[in-house]
């Protein structure tokens, strides 16, 4: 099982929530009217029990990787296709592609928000992203405008859709999976993120 407790305005509140019904699930002397049910919620409402989220049982730990790595893997399908598609002017050794980058001096999140530039020598062509939160996100916004230089070369058959960087790991592969035409505009920027003040807590 896996209890989430209500937003709460400190961690130890959060963690207080979560027990109280975790408490209030096995029935526990004292906690057994701390609770309804809600009878909108689809668990009631239903006739057969919804499937739960994916990922449920997966913590943030987890989460974190596994999007780092289908990340890391989506930029690598679009090094691949440069690859391919500049096999013959590639020097042997010759990387196809180099990274810059550039931080907000004046934001002290973390990670800092970041905007990554991609030179291609053998193409020519220099592209500069939107702002984004660390430099794999702001790689991501790169991506977006070699895709769809990458489309427009090619000469494909519709426009690709941007994925911003705060899609899920399988929204940017499946974007990835088929690069569609579409000429490549002037990015904008992604707005600072901002942080809530309430915490939630969740238990297995």
């Amino acid at each position: 099982h896996k209890f989430n407790g209500g937003a709460r305005a400190s961690e130890g509140a959060a963690a207080e929530d979560t027990a109280r019904r975790v408490l209030w699930y096995l029935q526990c002397p004292g906690y057994e009217n701390a609770f309804s049910l809600d009878p909108r919620a689809p668990a009631v409402s239903a006739k057969a029990i919804p499937a739960p989220p994916v990922n449920w049982a997966s913590d943030a730990a987890e989460d974190c990787a596994l999007q780092m790595a289908e990340r890391k893997t989506a930029l690598m399908k679009v090094q691949n296709r440069l690859q391919q598609s500049f096999a013959r002017q590639l020097r042997p050794g010759q990387s196809v592609w180099e990274w810059t980058y550039e931080t907000d001096e004046e934001d002290s999140a973390w990670p800092p928000l970041c905007r990554a530039t991609v030179n291609i020598p053998v193409a020519g062509r220099r592209f500069t992203g939107g702002w984004a939160r660390g430099q794999r996100d702001a790689q991501i916004e790169a991506c977006n405008l070699v895709t769809s230089f990458l489309s427009e070369s090619s000469g494909g058959n519709g426009p690709l859709s941007r994925f911003p960087s705060g899609a899920s790991s399988s929204e940017v592969l499946s974007q990835l999976e088929g690069l569609g035409g579409g000429a490549a505009g002037s990015p904008s920027e992604v707005g600072r993120v901002s942080s809530s003040s309430d915490v939630e807590a969740s238990v297995f």
